[in-house]
């Protein structure tokens, strides 16, 4: 069963490559179809196609994805890092409709809803306040030396000691060409991590190459 933090993870990655889908209903069909933010969660969370009430019920869709606990808690992270609070439908918070909303919609003074780089980042910040709240030590390393709070955007020295760059694997080569550092394991807190994702698209490709 994924965790919290590995949909919303899987999420921003899915949304980089395939974009969201702001107009009615859940999805709507084209060259490649095209999934609202709270859609997205679902088919992560349940690892499976999206079902075909999303292109044409929205009342059955919210059923279903609030019968999914883990796009709940995914969706609910996501509201909880948002600047507004959710509305009350039937005497409780309504976590989808505020998330979807905020993803579709242009905020006050605005003409255009957030960027897809805003959604991004706003859900990586999430995935990493889930992160936090289950890591008894952010801002640690873990035992391969990735700080686990940022997984790694730090410097490739620790205690003076640095790791040569032919002495990576290629896919952390990869990842260290895209911004992704990576220093030998120490229980010091990361040197320029300060618990905050600065979300950047070096971020994801560094995320979406260690994948």
């Amino acid at each position: 069963m994924p965790s919290t933090h590995r949909v919303l993870r899987r999420m921003a990655t899915v949304i980089n490559t395939q974009g969201l889908h702001r107009g009615e209903r859940f999805a709507a069909h084209g060259p490649t179809d095209a999934l609202d933010i709270c859609a997205i969660a679902y088919i992560v969370a349940e690892d499976r196609p999206a079902p075909a009430v999303f292109f044409n019920d929205e009342v059955a869709s919210f059923e279903l994805i609030e019968a999914c606990e883990r796009a709940m808690a995914a969706i609910r992270a996501i509201s909880a890092a948002l600047d507004t609070e959710p509305c009350d439908t039937n005497g409780g918070p309504d976590y989808i409709e505020h998330v979807s909303n905020w993803a579709a919609t242009p905020p006050i003074g605005a003409t255009q809803p957030p960027t897809t780089s805003e959604v991004i980042g706003r859900i990586l910040r999430a995935a990493d306040s889930t992160r936090q709240a289950e890591n008894p030590r952010p801002g640690f390393t873990d035992a391969w030396g990735l700080c686990l709070t940022c997984r790694g955007h730090g410097t490739l020295l620790t205690d003076g000691e640095e790791i040569p760059y032919e002495e990576l694997s290629p896919r952390r080569k990869q990842g260290h060409e895209l911004g992704h550092r990576f220093y030998r394991h120490t229980s010091k807190p990361c040197p320029d991590c300060d618990g905050q994702d600065r979300v950047t698209d070096a971020a994801v490709s560094a995320y979406e190459a260690s994948l």
